[in-house]
């Protein structure tokens, strides 16, 4: 993509296209048909990207507006719930440095009176960055540099490092953070305090452990790792949760004095109980599932497997609650006489430290009966164990 593109969009005769096309529901090929009379292969793709990309930009920020972007820049953007909650930590009148700033979802839902610049090294984002901050009611500056070498007179900073420069690389790889943490790291001693957005998985090894750590996400998902550092830093060397959901925001702070102590195994591995629990993605990223383990006096079914089992159920927001109904050695005759003999004919497979499809494996199965129930397949002290089981509704 080059510049030329996105200045294409910001034409009234595209505006108004992509507003009729929009509102009419005009398929494609009738909008590449419309297109065709004036518009480059090049540009009448870019367009009908775009086009595609619009309710995406709109539901993930919460705007009418059409946002400058491409695909990379959507999906590499911090949406407004997580962005909403990140722009409580600076201090009223800061001066904030958005280091790799992209399309400016990071700076979107900021405080007008704190003053923000955007940096970053590509002229594609730069221009995203100051049209869509200024769509967006509060507009800023963004400049074009490194963000390792850029010099700044700023008290903080907050970055988003890329995982990925293109739509076909594997964003899983924690190894392509650009810049590494390592380098940010080096940048954050230019700062008084700053914010870390990095993916869930991030090794907390590599963290210094003065940093506060925090896990944004939904009941349903982990969506980052957040790391404060400096001024920011409200609790040294502790994990947080903050569950945000329907415009409401829960948190969890952990028990454990640094959240390095979290790579200790603690919980013993304890025989089957009458409940599984399962922690929700957020608590099983943080680790924090173990402290209600250690204060519930639960197990683990076998060790570094996240799920609890104990003779009560955890009412907790954090916790899906299991009543066990029946248990079997995992193997295919074994699990389909457990699901007949509890005439289980519909089942939600659930998978950790079992290596399989679900969908597929419920297809193989091929159960019949009346009764609906949830079937996990993980292991029990080590060896391969089926549990069926009913989800305890609260």
């Amino acid at each position: 993509m080059n510049l030329s593109l996105l200045y294409l969009l910001q034409s009234p005769e595209i505006q108004d296209f992509l507003k009729k096309a929009l509102d009419a529901r005009t398929n494609l090929l009738k909008c590449a048909e419309i297109l065709s009379k004036k518009y480059t292969p090049e540009e009448r793709k870019f367009i009908l990207d775009y086009l595609a990309l619009i309710p995406k930009i709109q539901e993930k920020f919460g705007t009418a507006h059409f946002l400058f972007c491409d695909k990379l820049a959507l999906e590499q953007s911090t949406a407004k719930d997580l962005s909403l909650f990140k722009s409580g930590f600076f201090p009223q009148g800061a001066c904030v440095d958005d280091l790799c700033c992209g399309m400016g979802g990071d700076s979107f839902f900021l405080p007008p009176g704190l003053s923000v610049t955007g940096v970053d090294l590509s002229p594609e984002r730069v221009f995203m960055y100051e049209k869509n901050t200024a769509l967006m009611g509060t507009p800023r500056k963004a400049i074009l540099a490194d963000a390792c070498t850029y010099e700044s007179a700023a008290g903080f900073f907050m970055i988003d490092p890329a995982r990925r420069k293109s739509l076909g690389e594997n964003q899983r790889n924690l190894e392509n953070l650009e810049p590494s943490l390592e380098q940010i790291l080096t940048i954050s001693k230019r700062y008084q305090g700053g914010m870390i957005k990095l993916p869930p998985g991030y090794p907390l090894q590599k963290i210094p452990p003065e940093a506060e750590i925090i896990y944004l996400g939904k009941r349903s998902d982990c969506r980052e790792c957040l790391v404060l550092l400096g001024r920011l830093v409200q609790n040294p060397g502790k994990i947080r949760v903050a569950l945000i959901q329907d415009g409401k925001t829960s948190e969890l702070l952990s028990a454990r004095e640094s959240f390095l102590d979290y790579f200790v195994n603690n919980l013993p591995e304890v025989p089957l109980g009458k409940y599984l629990m399962e922690p929700i993605p957020l608590l099983v990223r943080s680790h924090l599932f173990e402290d209600f383990a250690e204060k519930n006096q639960l197990g683990v079914l076998s060790e570094g497997i996240a799920y609890l089992t104990g003779e009560i159920p955890l009412h907790h927001f954090g916790f899906h609650n299991y009543q066990v109904l029946d248990s079997v050695p995992l193997s295919t005759a074994a699990v389909r006489a457990m699901l007949k003999k509890h005439d289980i004919g519909e089942i939600i497979l659930k998978k950790r430290g079992i290596e399989i499809i679900p969908e597929a494996e419920i297809k193989r199965l091929a159960v019949k009966g009346r009764e609906k129930a949830i079937l996990f397949y993980t292991r029990l002290s080590g060896e391969k164990i089926a549990i069926l089981a009913r989800e305890v509704k609260e």
